[in-house]
């Protein structure tokens, strides 16, 4: 029973996530002009739904740095990043609405668009705070035996992890005038 009703309850939810920099997905830094990055992210505590998968995917690869370290404490030298990603959680009656249609396996609807995240850069430089970067996403969501016919569109809708890596890349582009006052030491030498 289980295995036909949990996918019928999966299937019949859009989620779409909206509100953040949908130009840089894909679009990582072009060069590799610094040495190294330290940098954490934080703990989830809420859905992962590929994000943090994603936001360890840009960090070890995909940053302006030609090396990449994940570390636990702020470093007293060098550059070092830290990777917040708040939840804002459903009202709630949204809350509310969401369990009692999953107890009717969805067939009364029930709908958020107060969701979605701040996700937040904390950018430190030989130990010391220089530049918090701030990222909001917003995550609607509409579950409803009713939404089955449409559900194809999740497919065509970005995804959580989407969302994280586009901030990811943004905050490297933000982050360039910051960046470039390091020194020779924290620079590549081409």
């Amino acid at each position: 029973m289980i295995v036909v009703v949990f996918p019928v309850l999966l299937s019949s939810c859009i989620v779409v996530y909206r509100d953040f920099p949908v130009e840089r997905i894909g679009k990582p830094p072009e060069s590799r002009s610094y040495d190294l990055l330290f940098y954490h992210i934080n703990p989830f505590s809420f859905p992962n739904e590929g994000g943090k998968e994603a936001l360890h995917s840009v960090f070890n690869n995909q940053t302006p740095f030609a090396n990449t370290a994940d570390v636990t404490e702020i470093p007293p030298r060098g550059v070092f990043c830290l990777v917040d990603v708040e939840w804002r959680s459903p009202d709630t009656t949204a809350s509310f609405f969401h369990y009692l249609s999953v107890a009717t396996m969805t067939v009364l609807p029930s709908w958020s668009v107060q969701e979605g995240y701040k996700v937040r850069y904390y950018l430190y430089i030989d130990g010391a705070n220089r530049k918090t970067f701030e990222y909001k996403i917003t995550r609607k969501t509409g579950l409803w035996l009713g939404l089955l016919p449409v559900s194809w569109l999740n497919w065509f809708s970005y995804s959580q992890a989407e969302a994280l890596e586009a901030t990811s890349f943004q905050f490297f582009e933000d982050a360039k005038p910051v960046l470039s006052t390091l020194g020779p030491r924290e620079r590549i030498i081409e």
